[in-house]
């Protein structure tokens, strides 16, 4: 009777791979997206009761509104990334407490996402936009930006510990949430204010390239979490990638 090798034991482990994870939480997105631009267009195309009709279409998938499906699924992806990196810290891993922390911070921002919480620090960052030399369009940027730069440098310890394949995608995923949430944001907010705060349709489609930046960043790093987890391919048993929990401990019979 022949018993396999720990190096066999390894190999028979495979990661999810966070290409396919990813692919279809980013097809859902840009879903959403090409939903409320073409009801939009349609529905200012039309007149009577069907522009009306495709006016409450494009209400459900405005990424630029609360409480919609946009908004749900933003929300949703901040959630399970929460709960993924919650179940991870409760296995007792390597830099557990930073765990714990990715897993409140994910859970704050599904909630901000939903309810757009952060739009009040508008308050203290306009105090602070009154002494700059320059527009920032939405001033929340100027706390909620430091804010994020504080949790990033608290969280990349673990960033930098985790296996090659996650660690590039969350520092991909963070960069595309960045570009969205706080680069093409802060373009919309100029260009909100330029037009005396009239949403038009130029306005819009910033908004929607925003929430794909910031939908699609969201699920590369959902998916590279995903990605520390491997499946026997013999046994059909589940475990974190040992990089994850520290070194793997020999099995007995």
């Amino acid at each position: 009777m022949t018993t396999s090798s720990p190096a066999s034991e390894v190999a028979d482990y495979r990661s999810l791979s966070l290409r396919r994870a990813a692919a279809p939480l980013i097809g859902v997105a840009i879903a959403i997206i090409l939903v409320a631009l073409v009801s939009l267009l349609a529905h200012q195309r039309t007149e009577g009761t069907l522009s009306e009709n495709l006016h409450v279409v494009f209400w459900y998938f405005d990424v630029g509104r609360e409480y919609n499906m946009a908004t749900w699924y933003g929300s949703g992806l901040w959630l399970l990334l929460g709960t993924l990196a919650a179940a991870i810290a409760v296995t007792r891993p390597r830099f557990r407490v930073s765990w714990w922390l990715f897993a409140v911070v994910a859970l704050i921002a599904s909630i901000d996402e939903y309810l757009e919480l952060h739009e009040r620090l508008d308050v203290p960052g306009g105090g602070l936009a009154d002494r700059l030399p320059f527009d920032v369009g939405f001033t929340w940027v100027l706390v909620g930006a430091p804010i994020a730069l504080v949790v990033g440098a608290l969280l990349l310890r673990l960033v930098i510990g985790l296996p090659s394949r996650a660690r590039t995608g969350l520092l991909v995923g963070g960069g595309v949430f960045a570009v969205g949430a706080v680069g093409v944001e802060s373009v919309n907010g100029l260009i909100l204010k330029r037009r005396s705060g009239i949403v038009d349709n130029s306005y819009i489609y910033g908004t929607m390239v925003e929430e794909l930046c910031e939908m699609s960043g969201l699920a590369i790093a959902l998916a590279s979490v995903l990605s520390l987890v491997q499946r026997h391919t013999g046994r059909g048993i589940w475990r974190l990638d040992p990089q994850v929990t520290g070194p793997a401990r020999p099995e007995t019979s």
